[in-house]
């Protein structure tokens, strides 16, 4: 069976359309996909792709992350739909179900993988930056906890 992939895109597109301008039903349609990827033995080879995709679109709905062009986010939009319909080309439930999904996914991965190579920098960047912070906030609690600690050391001597 071969996989039109063009043509899945071309039915989902004004559905996708209209999901990237509404805040609550992307962020169902990526808890839903994460759901269905997660632990599925069929997707786990696309696994560090699909989350990638995920926390990108996450990253850009909060406005961490202002880099995702309006295509490349309705094709994500559009391989996640594909994702969490059952009923799809080759049913989820069927063996094998998952095939036509992967062909999908891939297919939007490598065509965004110069934004994707994009993010994964500023990721590492701005990720590295938050685990500084909270190295450095940990400290500066240790620190008062130690003064404390010897506040009290020192009330207990005196007395």
């Amino acid at each position: 069976m071969k996989i039109n992939i063009e043509e899945i895109i071309r039915k989902l597109e004004s559905k996708a359309n209209t999901i990237y301008f509404d805040t609550d039903k992307l962020k169902k349609l990526l808890t839903t996909a994460k759901e269905k990827a997660e632990g599925n033995k069929q997707l786990m080879e696309i696994w560090g792709d699909l989350k990638l995709i995920i926390d990108l679109v996450r990253d850009w709905m909060k406005g961490d992350y202002k880099e995702l062009s309006k295509g490349s986010a309705i094709m994500i939009i559009i391989s996640l739909l594909y994702l969490v319909n059952p009923l799809d080309l080759i049913p989820d439930f069927i063996v094998g179900g998952f095939v036509d999904d992967l062909a999908v996914i891939a297919y939007v991965i490598k065509k965004i993988s110069d934004e994707l190579k994009i993010y994964k920098q500023w990721r590492s960047i701005n990720k590295e930056d938050d685990t500084i912070d909270v190295k450095a906030e940990f400290v500066e609690d240790m620190e008062e906890t130690d003064d404390i600690l010897n506040e009290d050391k020192d009330t207990n001597e005196e007395n």
